[in-house]
């Protein structure tokens, strides 16, 4: 099935601004994210933190909606489904 991901900010750096990933039918965020973070080392440390879970300041957004109000890593996607990836935003 294919998936659109949106990147921003540091992740469009690393991904492009879009992009489809082919994934197995049955798939979860946490297979497109393991997929992603395939491309490269830096994307990678991007993503996950050192135990493996995704860190604490990637917003995953599937359909507009944010992945932890959801199912978490554990979100069944489907075909034509757009994921987007952007950093939390912080400061004052």
């Amino acid at each position: 099935m294919l998936i659109r991901i949106k990147a921003f900010a540091r992740y469009r750096a690393l991904l492009g601004e879009a992009s489809e990933v082919e994934l197995s039918d049955g798939a979860f965020v946490s297979d497109l994210l393991e997929s992603l973070a395939t491309r490269s080392w830096e994307l990678r440390g991007q993503i996950f933190d050192g135990s493996g879970r995704v860190r604490e300041d990637v917003n995953v957004m599937v359909n507009g909606r944010h992945f932890l109000s959801l199912a978490g890593p554990a979100t069944p996607l489907a075909e034509g489904d757009e994921v987007a990836l952007f950093p939390a935003v912080v400061g004052g």
